[in-house]
């Protein structure tokens, strides 16, 4: 088995959150025998690397108000992202492409919603020089 058909990257994009700034988002798959991982993962980055990777050609992240539904979609729940007063349920929506989506939601939904198992999203908080 060649090492890039087990681990790959998935969606990805440029997320900016009206109070946190901007994350790069990618999600990480893993497959092989009876592992299945898929994590997003969201990196704060800086407006200039946002703006960069942007004018390179990486998408900006949807954010929504509603959960994505179609019956030509496959939709599947990640994870709930808290930031500073700010939380979203991640979605990973798979049709001809792989995209996160994020649905704008309550904290006290969030918090409901970790409370009954769901997963936190892993933020990376890099060092910008």
């Amino acid at each position: 088995m060649n090492p890039e058909d087990v681990v790959s990257i998935g969606a990805n994009c440029i997320l900016q959150t009206r109070r946190n700034g901007f994350f790069l988002v990618v999600e990480i798959e893993a497959e092989a025998g009876n592992v299945e991982i898929e994590e997003f993962v969201f990196i704060r980055i800086s407006r200039r690397e946002a703006n960069t990777l942007l004018n390179a050609g990486v998408q900006r992240c949807e954010v929504v108000t509603r959960r994505p539904t179609s019956d030509d979609l496959e939709v599947n729940f990640i994870c709930v992202l808290i930031l500073d007063g700010e939380a979203f349920a991640v979605f990973d929506v798979e049709d001809d492409t792989d995209e996160a989506v994020l649905v704008e939601i309550s904290l006290a939904e969030a918090r409901r919603l970790i409370r009954r198992g769901a997963r936190q999203c892993t933020v990376i908080n890099r060092r910008l020089f």
